[in-house]
């Protein structure tokens, strides 16, 4: 037995089996399927939000921090595709700054070296045990954070093969572990650069490295429709935090800046043993 309400405000008790109470169960199932939507939607929301503060304040950490939050919700491909799509918007919202303030002679090796050992990482991942290399990795990321934060740092510019390694190390772990950031955030925190020119430097590595992966992933068909409506619904709470977090490191010191990247590289590290 069922209510409905008639257009002259009549309430009426409809049997089981009648059109219009299959039209109001039905109904009823709708609206149940919509709040548990709003409900993943403003959790989602959140994860981004989180992440575009991250990237924005440090200039990376915005996949590491929404990525396994998403994951739960639309998948590991559909979360890192979501928040690559959203990069787009960071990109074009950091690129002035980063083409501003960073040290072209070290971003452009590196990302150029990160490009092209992409696809060997890629090949990895398909023939070697993934989670064992993110392990080697994440111990590996842990041992440099710790180093980094005795205070160790090179005393001049690192030579041209020294970046190109990193970039390789970088290119090669995001292929085949979705870690290419760490490498490189390690490798920039360590050099004589100002927490600025750190920060724009990870910029723009990050803006090559994030549209590489973009790339790969729509040359193997996985950007659906369903993705691709889900980043442009989910881009402006992950772009308005990147604007927040911009906001608040103009206001950050130094040693600051320098504590809270080594803190979420070394966040990465543990997730990335654990996970």
């Amino acid at each position: 037995m069922a209510f409905v309400l008639h257009p002259f405000h009549v309430i009426r008790k409809v049997p089981r089996g009648h059109a219009a109470f299959n039209l109001s169960r039905h109904a009823i199932r709708g609206v149940d399927q919509m709040i548990e939507l709003d409900g993943n939607l403003l959790a989602a929301a959140g994860f981004m939000a989180l992440g575009g503060f991250l990237r924005g304040f440090l200039g990376f950490g915005g996949s590491m921090a929404a990525v396994p939050g998403l994951s739960l919700i639309y998948g590991p491909l559909g979360a890192v595709s979501i928040v690559l799509l959203a990069d787009i918007g960071a990109v074009i919202q950091l690129l002035r700054t980063a083409i501003r303030e960073s040290d072209k002679q070290v971003v452009a090796p590196l990302a150029l070296a990160s490009v092209l050992t992409t696809p060997l990482g890629a090949w990895l991942l398909i023939n070697l045990d993934p989670g064992d290399m993110r392990r080697a990795i994440a111990i590996t990321v842990l041992g440099f954070v710790i180093v980094l934060i005795l205070g160790w740092r090179y005393q001049r510019p690192p030579s041209l093969p020294v970046v190109i390694g990193v970039g390789t190390v970088g290119g090669v772990l995001s292929g085949s572990a979705g870690m290419g950031a760490p490498p490189a955030v390690l490798f920039l925190l360590s050099g004589p650069h100002g927490h600025k020119a750190v920060r724009a430097n990870i910029i723009g590595y990050l803006a090559v490295a994030n549209m590489t992966a973009l790339v790969t992933i729509w040359l193997h068909g996985a950007l659906t429709v369903d993705i691709l409506w889900r980043a442009l619904v989910l881009a402006p709470p992950y772009l308005i935090a990147i604007w927040i977090g911009g906001r608040l490191f103009h206001n950050a010191s130094e040693i600051f800046f320098r504590y809270a990247a080594l803190a979420t590289t070394a966040v990465i590290g543990v997730y990335a043993l654990l996970a």
